[in-house]
């Protein structure tokens, strides 16, 4: 068979899998643990939607399905960086099914890839949420991996440009406006963001369950001994937390939904978010490790080793410190890229 030929072919067998399925006998491919980010941008009515993938080992074709409220949004275009040929996307109720394969006897992408940029146009206001349910890889052996990772992105009613008046320059500046871009944390009324500003345990149950875009409860279920501490815009989010088990209340049932969260706090309820089991294996090195809470150990060893929380430019992790605004934002986007 000359190699022409044999081209032609791979690239076919290729498409054939994006859109029917694996051939039988085809085995499954390593891309198991493949994580997928969703990215937005506005210009105008137009929503830009970048599709990451994480962790790469070989992709060489992917079919991918995506679903929203097409009475907000209309499925535009979907492009990719990737050489090789793109199937047209496949268009139903709320869905569209996009699938590019490389061509040739290639090795397939590696590592953090951007695999596509798909364009909706606005068509009606509200906020919105556009998923990313259902995934197909196939490595340059023309194995297939099937993935399901339900990874959301939330379209924001106002897409005006959001610029805050004191983050210019920050450390955390990219992150504090992805942070307010996702919805899960907002700025003041003077157009402020208060990157240093600590955050309460109120604050901070708030910035979570946002984030993992949780449905709220009606706040009326709290029991703790200082309920009437906890300011009423904050109760929904607080119960919501507790049931979900990423926040608990204090030996003497009080939440302290006013109190600073401490470092110590914020590693253990992102390490319950992540649904990880606190792990023993990542060998602390701060200069402060007496300091850490013998409860917060096992969290701070797993968030350390996740890469979710960092040690300071003193190589101290500060436990009892309060968290800071900034903090706060950086460490949840950790989280959820984790």
């Amino acid at each position: 068979m000359n190699r022409m030929l044999k081209r032609q072919l791979v690239m076919l067998l290729s498409i054939v899998i994006l859109l029917i399925g694996v051939p039988q006998g085809i085995a499954a491919a390593k891309e198991a643990n493949a994580s997928f980010e969703l990215k937005l941008g506005y210009s105008d009515k137009d929503v830009k939607l970048t599709i990451v993938g994480h962790g790469l080992t070989d992709l060489y074709a992917y079919d991918i399905e995506l679903s929203y409220d097409d009475n907000i949004l209309s499925f535009g275009k979907a492009e990719t960086s990737i050489d090789g040929f793109s199937v047209n996307p496949i268009l139903s109720a709320d869905t569209v099914r996009i699938a590019h394969t490389k061509m040739g006897e290639i090795d397939g992408e590696k590592g953090d890839v951007e695999l596509s940029a798909i364009t909706f146009k606005r068509i009606a206001s509200g906020t919105t949420r556009i998923t990313l349910g259902n995934v197909k890889l196939v490595d340059s052996k023309l194995d297939m991996t099937s993935l399901e990772p339900d990874v959301t992105a939330t379209v924001v009613d106002n897409t005006k440009p959001l610029l805050f008046n004191d983050v210019k320059g920050h450390w955390a500046e990219a992150s504090i406006y992805e942070a307010a871009g996702r919805g899960f944390v907002t700025g003041y009324a003077d157009a402020s963001f208060k990157p240093n500003l600590e955050v309460t345990r109120a604050e901070f149950a708030a910035m979570i369950v946002r984030a993992l875009q949780l449905e709220t409860s009606d706040g009326q279920g709290l029991t703790f001994k200082d309920n009437k501490e906890i300011p009423v815009w904050a109760r929904a989010y607080i119960q919501t937390a507790v049931e979900a088990k990423l926040m608990a209340g204090y030996t003497d049932n009080t939440f302290g939904a006013n109190q600073w969260i401490t470092r110590s706090e914020m590693s253990a309820i992102l390490v319950r978010a992540l649904a990880k089991e606190a792990s023993s294996a990542t060998q602390l090195q701060f200069a402060d490790l007496d300091q850490i809470p013998a409860w917060a150990i096992p969290s701070v060893k797993t968030a350390v080793g996740l890469g979710i929380m960092l040690g300071n430019t003193q190589n101290q992790f500060a436990p009892n410190a309060p968290a800071t605004r900034a903090e706060a934002v950086a460490v949840i986007l950790r989280m959820l890229k984790a």
